[in-house]
């Protein structure tokens, strides 16, 4: 779950503390160039909004039938697009797509409360779980789920079931100015960041911490903290610029199931790591293949910031299986 969605659960939270009623729109899927993934989160009043449908081209369109007085039922299915024949349909998106929506009108009361209580309280735990919810009823619940079906929502004719996977998680080895923005950057997007160094000195120049919003530094040895948390949903980035702090790192990322290895360097400092972890941990040219050296997108970044956008481009493309041919 991103960050922005799990702000409107907040903010939910909020007004049904404050006994409001609102608007619950969770997005089940989505046809052509439509600009929101599926689960995204959108909540209104009628007035006040948090999160989007489409990016804002049909916010406007939904309050007003709100204030027509559509969507009065405990929990309904609506259509944008004209894609979905047969159905309610209110416009489509400029860019041409078209978006299929979960619509809840939630009210206050204790059932409603303690589900999104537990609902916020799952989505900060980064785990996987499942939401059910019964259409034109107050039959709505939540639970923790291993198991993640071919489609990440399920309907039949009375039931919405959206899973929500367990998110993907960023190792960063290493403090430095481009791994802070990466931190940063990775948060907003709703992956869980780990940061680990040895290296105390540089503790000061780590200001993205926890209690600003950040991680914590893990005082660590990189090795450790990647054979405990590196799995097949995990980037290793080592970014420190330093062979004590990366390659040791690099040398256990190696052995797990991590999606993507990358370490920040010339093409130069790339080759000579190359040749002493070939030599190191006896690796094959097929294991190297997937270090990704220099690290990131080439599009000339320059500035700690751009580098940071290039290794989340990269590290976004092989999540999402792109190849660099289509770029």
């Amino acid at each position: 779950m991103q960050l922005t969605d799990i702000t409107v659960l907040k903010t939910a939270l909020d007004w049904l503390y404050q006994g409001k009623t609102f608007w619950l729109c969770t997005i089940l899927k989505t046809y052509g160039s439509a600009p929101r993934p599926v689960g995204a989160l959108f909540a209104t009043d009628g007035h006040l909004r948090r999160g989007s449908i489409s990016g804002g081209c049909l916010e406007d369109a939904f309050i007003e039938m709100l204030n027509n007085g559509d969507f009065n039922g405990s929990a309904s299915v609506f259509s944008y697009g004209d894609h979905m024949q047969g159905e309610a349909i209110a416009t489509e998106l400029p860019c041409g797509g078209t978006i299929r929506l979960l619509v809840e009108c939630l009210q206050p009361s204790d059932n409603v409360l303690a589900h999104l209580e537990l609902w916020l309280q799952l989505a900060q735990s980064h785990t996987g779980y499942v939401r059910h919810v019964k259409l034109q009823s107050d039959d709505i619940h939540i639970e923790l789920t291993s198991d993640q079906p071919s489609l990440s929502v399920v309907e039949t004719s009375d039931l919405i079931e959206v899973y929500y996977e367990q998110v993907w998680k960023f190792i960063i080895l290493g403090i430095s100015q481009v791994g802070m923005s990466v931190a940063q950057l990775a948060i907003m997007a709703g992956y869980e960041v780990h940061v680990c160094d040895m290296r105390k000195q540089f503790e000061s120049s780590w200001t993205y911490t926890a209690e600003t919003g950040g991680v914590d530094v893990t005082w660590i040895s990189p090795d450790i903290l990647v054979d405990k948390l590196a799995d097949n949903r995990t980037a290793v980035l080592a970014l420190a610029h330093d062979p004590r702090i990366d390659d040791l790192g690099l040398m256990s990322a190696f052995e797990s199931k991590a999606f993507y290895l990358g370490a920040m360097g010339s093409k130069k400092t790339s080759i000579a790591r190359e040749e002493r972890l070939k030599r190191v941990c006896d690796l094959s040219f097929s294991d190297l293949t997937r270090l990704h050296a220099p690290i990131g997108l080439n599009i000339g970044s320059k500035t700690p910031i751009e580098i940071a956008i290039a290794i989340m481009a990269d590290v976004i493309r092989v999540k999402n299986n792109i190849s660099l041919d289509v770029l």
